[in-house]
């Protein structure tokens, strides 16, 4: 019992570490989009991470180069990781709590606007494959 409880501060303490260290993010920065709410939650180095949370799944993004860029956004690549999804990979990439998954795919957004706050528009692919033709939409909130 005293074992699971240290366990659990560890997870706890190392999370909280892990947001220290991170910069900081406005909190204007969410979305309402056709899939559901988007969050900007945080930068890791060069990479912003967003959260989302659609009718089916929760999940990230992980967009490479936009960390820090809050005027003349354009294009960035990235990839999005969840739980689950209707198509398993053969790899993994790793997801925001330090464990991987099989679940991801590649992500490609554009900001339609060049100031902020801006709406956007993306395409997602499973694993490795073709981007899909959908597009997923997204404008702020405020």
């Amino acid at each position: 019992m005293f074992g699971d409880a240290m366990k659990s501060i560890s997870i706890i303490f190392t999370a909280l570490l892990g947001l220290a260290v991170s910069t900081t993010i406005n909190a204007d920065e969410i979305w309402d989009s056709t899939k559901g709410k988007v969050v900007y939650e945080l930068d890791i180095g060069p990479t912003a991470i967003w959260s989302y949370r659609t009718e089916d799944y929760v999940g990230l993004i992980h967009l490479v180069g936009l960390a820090g860029i809050h005027t003349n956004r354009g294009s960035y690549e990235g990839y999005w990781v969840q739980n689950d999804s209707i198509k398993e990979c053969l790899t993994q990439r790793p997801t925001q709590n330090g464990e991987t998954t099989s679940h991801w795919g590649r992500f490609h957004i554009r900001f339609i606007d060049k100031d902020f706050p801006s709406r956007w528009e993306a395409h997602w692919g499973y694993c490795n494959d073709e981007l899909e033709e959908a597009t997923w939409e997204g404008k702020p909130t405020s």
